[in-house]
């Protein structure tokens, strides 16, 4: 049974970058689909932002969220109370062991959700079979993940090829696909989704202002050095020390460039259950 290689850990860094997550930035694929009854599974939620978000656009309805770790519901809980949020509930569990979470069953939820899940799993096929299994007839299983491959930057600099490199490489060797968002359709189909009842599509998040810029290479460079990333680099054999240091200081001066530019493609689908 395939489980999360969460290459990052919960760092207080990785969690600065998830809990600016929001419905409108981070599901649009999902969003036009949304009724007000609807009840949703998140999957791997997180510090729960998004999964509040979507608590509000189905105000009759209902949102469960889970994730693996203990430490990011409690966060999760707290967020939902500091805004005052009802029809929302946090759990810890994850998608392969769903049965042992209160309040899920086989086709008893109208839309499952999960962003940026699937990359860090050794089985996707496997894991949006198990989405299929709890949606009801007529549901849907929305899905959201990042292409590392498509991912760009101005201006050119060797230190983000580097990067990229070493990061693709680490999660390679966990047997993860980091490139993931450019064949969900194709997991969707291998996970038993007609062709015809997936529509695939893509969007983006582009960092360019000073306060994108700040915030954006922020996150990377003290992730780079400090959570769990750095540890799967060095158990992975793969960089060193030096290797990180040299990518979080290309990190910190990329944050300094005026004419600084980042481009993050995430592909996403949405996938009817018929019958």
């Amino acid at each position: 049974m395939s489980k999360p290689q969460y290459l990052h850990g919960h760092h207080p860094s990785v969690l600065r970058s998830h809990t600016w997550r929001t419905a409108a930035n981070s599901c649009p694929h999902l969003l036009p689909h949304l009724l007000p009854t609807h009840t949703i599974l998140d999957i791997g939620c997180g510090p729960g932002t998004i999964t509040v978000d979507l608590a509000t656009l189905v105000p009759s309805g209902h949102v469960l969220g889970i994730d693996p770790s203990a430490s990011v519901i409690k966060q999760a809980r707290a967020h939902a109370a500091s805004q005052n949020i009802p029809n929302v509930r946090f759990e810890v569990g994850d998608i392969f062991a769903w049965r042992a979470i209160p309040g899920i069953a086989e086709e008893s939820f109208d839309i499952i959700h999960a962003h940026q899940v699937l990359q860090h799993l050794t089985s996707p096929v496997l894991a949006v079979q198990e989405m299929k299994k709890l949606a009801k007839p007529g549901g849907l299983v929305a899905v959201r993940d990042v292409d590392y491959s498509a991912m760009s930057h101005y201006p050119p600099h060797p230190g983000m090829r580097k990067w990229l490199r070493l990061y693709t490489s680490v999660a390679e060797s966990l047997q993860c696909d980091p490139n993931i968002g450019k064949r969900l359709h194709a997991v969707a189909m291998e996970a038993g989704f007609a062709r015809a009842d997936i529509e695939a599509s893509a969007s983006t998040w582009v960092f360019s202002t000073p306060e994108e810029r700040e915030f954006w290479c922020g996150v990377w460079a003290e992730r780079t050095v400090k959570s769990d990333y750095r540890e799967r680099v060095l158990e992975s054999g793969l960089g060193t020390v030096g290797d990180l240091e040299e990518i979080a200081g290309t990190w910190r001066e990329m944050e300094g460039r005026v004419d600084g530019w980042f481009l993050v493609v995430n592909g996403q689908v949405v996938c009817w259950k018929r019958g």
